[in-house]
């Protein structure tokens, strides 16, 4: 016979156990999750730093070679590695890549503490006259901003084999311990697809006449008057002003590049009408002079020339005319942030100038030789 309130009392007793179970249930719960967070953030979420302090980046490359730099904090062994288009793996500890084959686009991985800590690619410039070759034209970046690194991944995003540099690579003096902030971070997603090429500014020989920069860049002159090619296409490098003390050298350079598919004079500074080089270069039939200086976008004909002005790579400009004031002779002038994508095919250059948030504000087409 029950006694009064026993029921009562049973009724009490299961829900206590079922409040203990389900606290039990709760707390083993709670330690499960601690466990699975605590084994995410100690062995699934931790990356270690960047070991690469500088790049790598693609500092040469020859039809059937490429030649990667880098520098590693502290000093490591790192692999880079390439998958050939027939399935072969390339390996190399010193970043020198050899039998790859001409006009082919690779993809590359560096290597160290047995992990992949880097990519880009590589692509080798084709050996027949005529093959398409796309590269990026820009200049007046090296400033470390954000304009400068929009321009720089649109730029890398055109996919192209090689970028030149019309000039003004570090702001506002070139000294070397500015090169990482201004030069091999923003401009990362570009050198790691294929070399910089190019030319020194009026600012980058404030400092030992730029030399310390061309060294970092293996430019050769000094960044000053050069011959850099990529297969067959020359830049004929002038440095910071095209005159008439510029013209031996310009005519040699030009006869030695006479079996070029298409040449580009590089000067910084936009030569005006009359200046003694346009005839030189008129004649010889480059395909027009690259410049920077100027933060803007431009193209005009001057003396028969087609010049073109690329100094929007991130540079600060004014928001009036008086830093970025436009020619009067320009038949487009555009004081925009962006780069010029240029492609080479079967004697045509097709031009494009691409803004910092990936709209075409230019294109026109020219032969490659006038």
């Amino acid at each position: 016979m029950d006694v009064p309130g026993s029921a009562l009392m049973r009724r009490e007793q299961v829900l206590r156990r079922w409040i203990v179970a389900l606290a039990a249930l709760a707390g083993v719960l709670v330690i499960l999750v601690m466990a699975v967070v605590l084994y995410w953030l100690r062995f699934v979420l931790p990356t270690e730093p960047d070991p690469f302090t500088r790049g790598p980046w693609v500092a040469s490359v020859s039809a059937t070679s490429a030649r990667l730099s880098w520098e590693i904090e502290p000093e490591q062994p790192v692999e880079i590695r390439v998958t050939t288009p027939a399935g072969r793996t390339i390996t190399s500890d010193t970043g020198v890549l050899r039998g790859l084959a001409p006009g082919t686009r690779y993809g590359w991985t560096a290597s160290t503490g047995g992990g992949a800590r880097a990519f880009g690619s590589v692509t080798t410039p084709p050996r027949e006259a005529g093959a398409p070759v796309r590269f990026i034209i820009t200049g007046d970046y090296g400033v470390g901003g954000e304009d400068q690194y929009a321009v720089a991944r649109v730029g890398a995003a055109q996919a192209p084999a090689f970028t030149v540099s019309t000039g003004d690579n570090v702001y506002l003096t070139a000294a070397p311990v500015l090169f990482d902030q201004t030069i091999f971070r923003p401009m990362r997603p570009l050198m790691s697809q294929g070399p910089l090429l190019g030319v020194v500014g009026d600012h980058d020989t404030l400092w030992k006449g730029g030399q310390p920069l061309a060294d970092a860049l293996g430019w050769p002159g000094g960044g000053d008057r050069s011959i850099q090619r990529y297969g067959r296409l020359a830049f004929i490098t002038l440095g910071v002003d095209g005159d008439a003390a510029d013209i031996p050298f310009l005519r040699q350079a030009l006869e030695r590049t006479r079996d070029a598919d298409a040449r580009w004079v590089l000067v910084h500074r936009p030569p005006a009408a009359g200046n003694a080089i346009l005839p030189v270069i008129r004649d010889a039939g480059a395909a027009a002079v690259l410049s920077g200086h100027l933060h803007r976008y431009e193209r005009r004909m001057v003396d028969g020339v087609l010049c073109l002005t690329v100094g929007t790579g991130g540079a600060p400009r004014s928001d009036g005319d008086e830093f970025t004031p436009e020619s009067a002779d320009a038949d487009i002038s555009l004081a925009e942030f962006g780069s010029l994508r240029t492609d080479y095919a079967a004697g045509t250059i097709r031009y494009a100038f691409i803004d910092a948030a990936g709209s075409v504000r230019d294109r026109f087409s020219t032969p490659a030789r006038s």
